[in-house]
């Protein structure tokens, strides 16, 4: 090939772009970012308004659906969500993937301020904010307190001062803070002094409202100067509102007769809004402020600036204490290194297995060398593509480290080959590299359509593993660049000029054993196999139905099937001979056509037996007994045609054929050995649970239990928890869900957060079950606990949307709760009816009203003032903008009486109470409304005990039951979403990849190959390859898992390598003149050192990965483990399947070649025969 001949005639011009590539390629990876998972923003916006004092069903009719009516439309929305609570509402519109988030928020703030002439015209913009979509954590977790300020100092000084200061920190977006104290003034009027004065609250409202005036008076103009007008009217501290005027209406007009101020009827305080959220960082009051990095930038870098940055601006505030709660970084940092270090010890472990097969230091270099350089060339493109390093991409690296070396390993075995053969070394390198060349651009090409549908995954889970696909293809194209220059031109210049140079002495026995292996697998194993085509093809089926049945989770059938193999293959030695005996008697002029039933017979079992198992996957009861008809019919159509075989061609049994049965017994025994081991079938979730060390808990009470009882719960669960061994810190947020976990407002729930030290992250189960046990010491509250991955404050895996008549939605949600609630191992399983609390309704009589001359308004207003209070200013102050509350004490608002005593003036100056114009009731009300694409519905949240189940069981349960005639009342519709939809979609999108993978393989090898049988005699080795990934997962007690199913889908490319080696070099032989036999023979001789090589090296490539010790181990396993298990089986097996299939049909074909030649040689014959007679009639 003219690129190995150009590399080996100029080396010094490859190794000048080598040497390039390396220089840019370490520049590249220094200024690579680093950051724990890629970066990734979806196109999400959010739409937030707040209006104190409006009801859930207000914030809906006044917010929520003037906003929803202007969005609606909008191009590429995907799906709009919303909810509505007690003063506040939020509108969460998702767009498609691929669309431009930057317009799509212009689009969506331009349609919100179309929407504001339809809402209240008291009620504040609406913000839209964009950055909910960049899916990035906190950098930094901050806990501020101080012994000398007063709460709202410190929240004033902290919001004023200290978060723009940490805002101008590089690579910081923003800061959000919680558990702050705002302060606010607050005027509290005396009902008692306001009946003596006739004054109402209304009053004192206007008053306060209006005397808090600061505006520009415009300009005094005069012949020499120029002077600024300000007009000032204005509320400097609470005590200035006291001599404020009270305008109060009497009989005779008068506004004001007596001189009345507010100081006479009310009281002022300097005060704080009324808490509703309480944060303590172990066990101590505190603001918690988390600090949030820009996109895309360099996470650890980040942080490290970040902390620099907060030292210094502690010193500028003594009077805080600045206390680091967590910080990411730090799990990323040992993260990335636990992926990096198995990195570097998969280089080791293979240069370790090159040397024990090429015995020189100097050819394991050359191989070894397309390490580097594929990496290096890597991080210049991850660097254009504007790529991190996370634990996606340097997976993707540490997975592929074997596969940089096959194509070499190859390459140079072939060239030392030809060197043994007497070639000089640059012929020696241009012959091996041009006779492996097209397997070995086969072997790459298989490769690369394997990733790229990895790259490609749709939905959100492509979004995360785009640089896992495409690192991966970048790596391996590299590779084969690699081996068709520099691996060459090492070989013919620098590299031992032998195929086996002599082994020290230590690797002797290794030499002489692998030697004396390829002689037993090509004089006998092979010659064996070959002989035994059915009984060969039979295990690897019967291998492959007991893997799939463990996918379903059918585990006795697959004991019932092996058990009855073992039963028919031990009575089928004295039958045998017995009916041997009788054959030699008998007549059967029929018994070809029984072989070729019996023959057709087990085709169809091994269908019936694979459809089985694939839909025990869906249906486990249907499935399993397919499989088991199937597993039965396949065993007795084999035991047929052995019979068969044996009255027909062996009357006697040979020991050949009873070794052959006692290697089946023992075949299956050790597959029902390695069942029993395993006990289990194998589950299915999201993504395998993690310990990093976080602990998430829920403590809820009935609805409307008071804040303070809430309070003391968490303090009293608080004291245990920091108690418990290993937990470094303890989180405790009351009346709310913070940033990141929702907004369910409530003085009936706690939320706590619990951290492990970093050493003791592995212990988190056990802290996990530790506090579980916590419970008694809250006796009628829920409390629930989870680490990582189960829920239960992290987020909600099971999460389901109920959508329908409004009527029947809410019993259909309680139906699928209670369902739920009773798989186990499901925690904290809720419904939206759990939020709904007692409600006082007040409504105003307007014909009343108009007898008496009150106007509705006005009454309105007053109840409003009085209960939920009312800002009617707000003052500018040196710490910021101070809101003014108008509000009745407590001790005069919290009473039906009091409310209905509220004092009303009318038309003409009579006073009226309340309760003369307005009748009040109590009901159930939600505390909280939800909507989905401007529908209401119900939501079923909840989690689950990562000790006790995973995702998997419990979704396909919920599915199961949601299928069932009934179970849903019609018109109602469910919808998941959270990890449930993401599992959903995953195991869609896997689906596909693999089909689509399997698809392109096929396609490639036949446009490669210029035929269909050639392929498809190659892709045996992957479905042989299934047996090992996934026995070595249940083996494990690992599950089915986004990364597990992409190590799946790579094994189609890594296993096809095998059968292609093994048949490529099949058809050279058969080219140069070999029968179909003796060419298969000649290349499992030849290509067995390669295959078992490149195996090698990508098994102890990935060993680093599988053993999962390395701190974020646990997305890695999963796939180390597949890989492994699925190269070791398909090297078994592949080495004795394809062979077997190869010989078969290829023989077949030659046999009918063959007999069509020695058809027209004969018509020949007959053809010259006639012409000689018809010449000697002739004569």
């Amino acid at each position: 090939m003219w690129l190995t001949r150009f590399s080996i005639q100029r080396p010094i011009i490859v190794a000048m772009l080598f040497i390039a590539i390396g220089v840019f390629g370490v520049i590249s990876f220094q200024k690579l970012g680093r950051s724990l998972n890629p970066n990734v923003t979806f196109p999400i916006v959010v739409v937030s308004a707040s209006y104190p004092g409006a009801s859930p069903e207000e914030m809906e009719r006044l917010v929520i659906k003037p906003i929803e009516d202007q969005i609606d439309g909008i191009d590429n929305l995907d799906r709009m969500s919303a909810t509505a609570q007690e003063g506040r509402a939020s509108v969460v519109v998702q767009f498609k993937l691929d669309t431009n988030l930057d317009f799509a928020a212009i689009d969506v703030q331009r349609r919100v301020d179309t929407a504001r002439v339809y809402m209240p015209t008291d009620l504040d913009p609406p913000v839209v904010d964009k950055s909910a979509g960049d899916q990035q954590a906190p950098i930094l977790e901050l806990a501020l307190s101080s012994k000398s300020l007063s709460g709202t100092a410190l929240s004033d000084l902290v919001d004023q001062r200290i978060v723009p200061e940490i805002k101008h920190i590089p690579d910081v977006q923003s800061v959000d803070a919680r558990g702050e104290v705002k302060r606010e003034f607050h005027v509290s009027p005396d009902p008692l002094r306001l009946l003596g004065t006739g004054a109402t609250l209304p009053d004192v409202f206007s008053a306060v409202s209006s005397n808090n005036q600061n505006l520009p008076g415009g300009r005094l103009d005069s012949p020499s100067r120029e002077t600024e007008v300000s007009i000032r009217s204005d509320i400097v501290q609470a005590s200035d509102m006291l001599g404020i005027p009270l305008a109060v209406p009497s009989l005779t007009g008068a506004s004001n007769p007596n001189g009345l101020k507010i100081g006479n009827v009310a009281t002022t305080e300097d005060g704080h809004v009324e808490q509703r959220i309480v944060s303590k960082y172990n066990g101590s009051p505190t603001v918690i402020l988390d600090v949030n990095r820009v996109i895309r930038s360099d996470e650890i870098h980040s942080t490290e600036v970040a902390r620099a940055r907060l030292a210094e601006i502690a010193k500028r505030y003594p009077a805080v204490k600045f206390e680091e709660i967590d910080a990411p970084a730090e799990y990323t940092q040992a993260s990335l290194n636990g992926v990096i270090q198995s990195l570097l010890e998969g280089i080791v472990l293979t240069a370790v297995v090159l040397m024990l097969f090429l015995h020189a230091w100097r050819n394991a270099v050359v191989v070894m060398i397309a390490i580097p350089a594929s990496l290096l060339a890597t991080f210049i493109v991850m660097r254009e593509l504007h790529f991190t390093l996370n634990i996606v991409s340097l997976m993707g690296l540490s997975l592929i480290i074997g596969i940089l070396v096959d194509d070499s390993i190859v390459v140079l075995e072939n060239i030392t080959r030809h060197l043994d053969m007497g070639q000089r070394p640059f012929d020696a390198a241009i012959a091996g590299r041009s006779e492996i060349g097209g397997a070995a651009v086969a072997i790459t090409l298989v490769d690369v359509v394997v990733f790229l549908p990895i790259a490609f995954l749709s939905g959100i889970v492509g979004k995360y593993m785009i640089e896992f696909g495409i690192v991966v293809v970048v790596a391996t194209l590299f590779s084969l660049l690699v081996s068709f220059t520099l691996t060459p031109m090492l070989a013919a210049r620098w590299s031992v000029r032998r195929r086996h140079p002599e082994p020290p002495r230590s690797l002797a026995w290794f030499q002489y054993g692998f030697e004396r292996l390829t002689a037993w697998y090509r004089d006998i194993a092979f010659m064996y196999v070959v002989r035994h085509r059915w009984l060969t093809i039979s295990v690897c089926i019967l291998l492959l139905i007991n893997a799939i049945v463990l996918v379903a989770a059918a585990f006795p059938i697959a004991l019932g099937i092996d058990a009855l193999a073992i039963a028919v293959a031990l009575l089928w030695i004295p039958f045998a001979g017995l009916l041997g005996r009788a054959g030699d008697r008998l007549q059967f002029p029929r018994l070809a056509r029984t072989r070729k039933v019996v023959k057709i017979a087990a085709i169809c079992a091994v269908v019936l037996a694979v459809a089985g198992g694939l839909t025990s996957i869906a249906a486990p009861s249907a499935g399993a007994i397919v499989a088991a008809v199937g597993g039965a019919a396949l065993v007795l159509a084999l035991v047929t045609w052995f019979l068969v075989r044996v009255m027909m061609d062996r009357p006697r049994v040979s020991p050949k054929s009873s070794l052959g049965v006692s290697g089946v017994i023992a075949g299956i025994a050790a597959v029902v050995a390695l069942l029993m081991i395993t006990n289990h079938g194998i589950e299915s979730e999201f993504i395998p649970s993690t310990e990093d060390g976080s602990i998430y808990m829920t403590l809820t009470y009935p609805t409307g239990t008071p804040m303070a009882t809430t309070q003391a719960a968490a303090d009293r669960l608080e004291s245990k928890i920091i108690g418990v061994d290993g937990v470094r810190k303890v989180i405790t947020t009351v009346g709310t869900k913070p940033a990141g976990w929702g907004a369910t407002i409530g003085g009936n729930v706690a939320r706590l957060y619990a951290g492990m030290d970093k050493s003791r992250r592995r212990e988190t189960n056990r802290a996990v079950h530790e506090i579980r046990a916590f419970s008694s010491v809250v006796p009628g509250a829920v409390f629930n606990v989870a680490g990582a991955g189960g829920g239960g404050g992290g987020g909600d895996p099971l999460f389901y949307t109920l959508s329908g008549p409004e009527d029947v939605i809410q019993g259909a949600a309680d139906k699928l709760a209670a369902y739920i609630r009773a798989i186990p191992g499901t925690t904290n399983v809720q419904t939206g009816a759990e939020s709904e609390a007692d409600r006082l309704n007040i409504v105003i009589d307007r014909a009343k009203c108009a007898v008496l001359g009150v106007s509705p308004g006005t009454a309105a207003t007053a109840a409003r003032i009085a209960i939920g209070g009312a800002v009617a200013t707000r003052v500018r102050t040196a710490s910021g903008l101070v809101d003014v509350r108008v509000q009745l004490p407590a001790e005069y608002r919290n009473r039906l009486g009091d409310v209905q005593s509220i004092k009303l003036r009318a038309n003409d100056g009579s006073i009226y109470r309340l309760g003369d114009v307005a009748s009040f009731s109590y009901a159930k009300a939600p505390t909280k409304i939800e909507r989905l694409d401007k529908q209401r519905v119900v939501r079923v949240t909840g989690g689950f005990d990562p000790g006790a189940t995973t995702l998997g069981p419990i979704v396909s349960k919920i599915n199961e039951a949601v299928a069932r005639p009934g179970f849903l009342p019609s018109g109602v519709s469910l919808r998941a979403s959270g990890d449930s939809q993401f599992f959903a979609e995953t195991m869609s999108s896997m689906g596909f990849a693999l089909l689509t993978s399997f698809t392109l393989v096929y396609v490639l090898m036949v446009i490669l190959y210029g035929s269909f049988f050639t392929p498809a005699v190659i892709m045996l080795s992957v479905p042989v390859a299934l047996v090992g990934a996934l026995f070595g997962l249940a083996a494990t007690h690992q599950t089915i898992n986004l990364f597990s199913m992409i190590g799946i889908i790579m094994l189609f490319g890594l296993v096809a390598k095998n059968g292609i080696l093994l048949v490529d070099y099949a058809n050279t032989m058969r080219k140069r003149g070999m029968r179909a036999v003796e060419a298969m023979r000649t290349a499992a001789g030849t290509r067995l050192r390669p295959i078992v090589m490149t195996t090698a090296a990508m098994v102890f490539g990935m060993l680093p990965l599988a053993l999962g010790i390395a701190e974020g181990a646990e997305f890695r396993k999963s796939m180390g483990t597949v890989l492994i298990g699925g190269l070791l089986s398909s090297l078994i097996l592949t080495l004795f399947l394809v062979p077997v299939v190869y010989s078969w049909v290829v023989g077949w074909l030659e046999l009918r070649a063959d007999r069509r030649a020695m058809r027209h040689e004969h018509d020949d014959d007959d053809i010259t025969e006639s012409r000689i007679l018809a010449g000697a009639v002739g004569d």
